[in-house]
């Protein structure tokens, strides 16, 4: 045993060979475990980051897919309202094309029907005359026939007085 004088017996071989044990443990753990375990984790990480940013990438595509889509159904729903619109003021002019044909019909009808009124009118008022002159000329032939020309004559001016006195 050598004998260095220290107090305590304390051997600096032993503690620089401990230190050295310790080194290299610390170097062989270092390269055995650390580094692999921390390559291990950073492709973990970067495995795990890339599946993150993958997932926001289809979140934004879903994103502007969905913008997209609404955009579409927004001009869908426009397109439809100008359709509803252009069918709407089509419709109005198909019906005020009605209105105006129904009232030509209506005046054309009107029209056939005074003139279909005023030849019947004609008609009714020519008969008349006719039956008129045909009843005044009965009568006229049942007076000048009858023996009593002077009677009829008479009761033709009584009453004719009787309509004058009536007439005042």
């Amino acid at each position: 045993m050598v004998l260095t004088g220290l107090p305590l017996n304390i051997d600096f071989q032993q503690i620089l060979l401990h230190l050295a044990n310790f080194a290299i443990l610390f170097v062989g753990l270092y390269i055995l475990l650390y580094k692999p375990v921390k390559d291990f984790m950073d492709k973990r990480t970067a495995h795990y980051k890339s599946l993150d940013d993958e997932a926001n990438e289809k979140l934004a595509n879903a994103k502007e897919v969905e913008e997209e889509y609404q955009n579409k159904l927004k001009a869908v729903d426009d397109e439809i309202e100008d359709k509803k619109k252009a069918a709407s003021s089509e419709l109005d002019t198909m019906r005020v094309e009605r209105e105006k044909e129904a009232k030509e019909n209506a005046e054309k009808i009107l029209d056939d029907a005074r003139k279909e009124a005023e030849s019947v009118r004609a008609n009714i008022i020519n008969s008349a005359s006719k039956d008129i002159t045909d009843m005044v000329s009965q009568a006229a032939e049942k007076i000048f026939m009858s023996d009593d020309i002077n009677k009829a004559y008479d009761v033709f001016l009584e009453d004719a007085e009787r309509s004058v006195k009536d007439g005042e």
